[in-house]
C-alpha cells in the first residue's frame, strides 16, 4: 500500500476510485464501502484509493463528541494494508477544513490533482462549509466533473444501523461481545511493552503493561478475557483495564497476564484482543485476596478458551 501523507504530495492516479472519510473502526458498513472500492477498480483496472484524516475532525470541531478512537492511525493503516487498498492519502484536518466549499474539494483535490474516475462513498457522508458536501450534492457535482458516484446504503444489525459512534458506546459499555459482530472482528489494543510495578510477578501472576496511543478508546474499567497476539502466535490472557485501586493509581492501565507464558517481551509490541468482560476492578484488602482474584479469572479465561478448541 502506498502512503500520501499531506495535499501537496497527492499526484494524479491511473484510473483512481477513491473513498473518503474518516473510518474509525473500519466496521461492517466501512468494510462494505472498501469492498466496492476494489471491485470498481478491479473492474476498470484502477488504482484504489482511500481519503481519510488527522486527528480525527470531532477532536476539533465537537471534543466532547469523541471519548477516543477504536483504531487509531497507526492501527487502521494496517487494517486498510490488510484490506488490500492500493492508495492511502492522510489529509491534516484544520480550521480551514471548516469553511471548505464542498465543490472546491471536489474541482481542486478530486478531480484536479487526483483524476478521479469513481467515488464510492457512504449513505450518510458529508464534508466542507456547513455540511452541505452530502451525496446529494455529490451526485450532481459528478455529472458536472465527470466522473462516476457510488453511494453505498445503510449496514444494519439486529435492526440497528452500523456506525463509529454506537460502537464506540458500546466499547466504552464493555459489551465486547456486540462490539465484535458491528467490527467484524474482535476489537483490540495495540501498543508496546513497558515496565510497570512488578506487583503480578510478586504475587504469581507476571503482567504485560501496555504503553498504548493516548487517543486510544478503552473498555470499560475492569478485568477481561482476552488473547495476545506477538509474532503471529496468539496466547490466552486476561486483561485489567483501570487505576490498580489496590494500589491507588491515579494513572489508567491496560495490563496482560499471559497465561502459562514466561518469556521476556519487555519493549516488543502485541496486540491484546478483547473477547469478554468478566468483572468490575475492585480494591481489595490484601495481596492476598488480589490473588486469589486473579486465580479465579484465570479459570474463567482457560475455561473460555477451552470451550473454543
Amino acid at each position: 500500500m502506498k502512503l500520501i501523507e499531506g495535499l501537496e504530495r497527492i499526484r494524479r492516479m491511473d484510473r483512481p476510485v477513491v473513498t473518503i472519510g474518516n473510518f474509525d473502526g473500519i466496521h461492517i458498513g466501512h468494510q462494505r464501502i472498501i469492498e466496492e472500492v476494489r471491485r470498481k477498480a478491479a473492474e476498470i483496472d484502477g488504482v484504489s484509493a482511500l481519503i481519510t484524516f488527522d486527528p480525527h475532525p470531532l477532536s476539533l470541531l465537537k471534543p466532547e463528541n469523541l471519548e477516543g478512537l477504536i483504531t487509531p492511525l497507526p492501527v487502521k493503516k494496517r487494517i486498510l494494508e490488510e484490506m488490500g487498498i492500493d492508495v492511502l492519502i492522510i489529509l491534516k484536518f484544520e480550521e480551514s477544513f471548516r469553511g471548505l466549499e464542498p465543490e472546491d474539494f471536489i474541482r481542486d483535490v478530486l478531480v484536479k490533482r487526483i483524476g478521479v474516475s469513481v467515488l464510492v462513498l457512504g449513505y450518510d457522508f458529508r464534508f466542507g462549509k456547513d455540511a452541505k458536501g452530502d451525496v446529494n450534492l455529490i451526485e450532481k457535482l459528478s455529472e458536472k466533473y465527470g466522473f462516476l458516484f457510488r453511494k453505498i446504503d445503510p449496514v444494519t444489525l439486529d435492526g440497528e444501523k452500523v456506525g463509529s459512534n454506537r460502537i464506540r458506546k458500546m466499547i466504552v459499555d464493555g459489551d465486547l461481545l456486540r462490539v465484535r459482530d458491528f467490527l467484524g472482528r474482535t476489537f483490540s489494543v495495540t501498543g508496546k511493552v513497558i515496565y510497570g510495578a512488578g506487583l503480578g510477578k510478586k504475587i504469581g501472576f507476571p503482567t504485560a503493561n501496555l504503553a498504548f496511543s493516548e487517543n486510544q478508546l478503552l473498555p470499560k474499567k475492569g478485568v477481561y478475557i482476552t488473547e495476545v497476539e506477538l509474532h503471529g502466535n496468539y496466547y490466552p490472557s486476561v486483561t485489567n483495564i483501570g487505576f490498580k485501586p489496590t494500589l491507588n493509581l491515579e494513572r489508567i492501565s491496560v495490563e496482560t497476564h499471559i497465561l502459562d507464558f514466561h518469556k521476556d517481551i519487555y519493549g516488543m509490541e502485541i496486540e491484546v484482543k478483547f473477547y469478554e468482560r468478566i468483572r468490575d476492578e475492585m480494591k481489595f484488602g490484601s495481596l492476598e485476596e488480589l490473588r486469589s482474584a486473579i486465580a479465579e479469572d484465570v479459570k474463567k479465561a482457560r475455561a473460555f478458551f477451552k470451550d473454543r478448541l
